[in-house]
């Protein structure tokens, strides 16, 4: 199966940030794709607001997002466009397998665009 996110399994430098928040708000917590999801779209929502500026508006808020061409500050490392027409960000998948015991590890096929 795809993720949207990397494995939860692995080391890349969003997971390693997403383990060590989980581990300091919610310890005894464990990691799974579903809440790696929500800290990266957190962290794409923090950046917005950060880009808006003190002056909050629900329309200026949109519009950052629907113009922010490069997310890669913050713990998101990959490449995430948004635009007019352009509300994914990222493309990007993850291979998944499941082991015989149901539990998820990176399969090893390459990351897709």
């Amino acid at each position: 199966m795809t993720q949207v996110v990397p494995a939860v399994s692995g080391y890349s430098s969003i997971v390693l940030e997403y383990k060590n928040a989980l581990a300091k708000y919610f310890p005894g917590e464990a990691a799974d794709y579903v809440s790696l999801e929500g800290y990266v779209a957190a962290n794409v929502l923090i950046e917005a607001l950060k880009r808006t500026g003190p002056q909050l508006d629900t329309e200026k808020l949109i519009d950052v997002l629907k113009n922010m061409r490069d997310s890669r500050s913050g713990p998101w490392k990959p490449h995430l466009v948004f635009g007019r027409a352009e509300h994914q960000a990222s493309h990007k998948i993850w291979g998944t397998a499941l082991d015989e015991t149901g539990s998820t590890r990176p399969s090893n096929s390459n990351n897709h665009e």
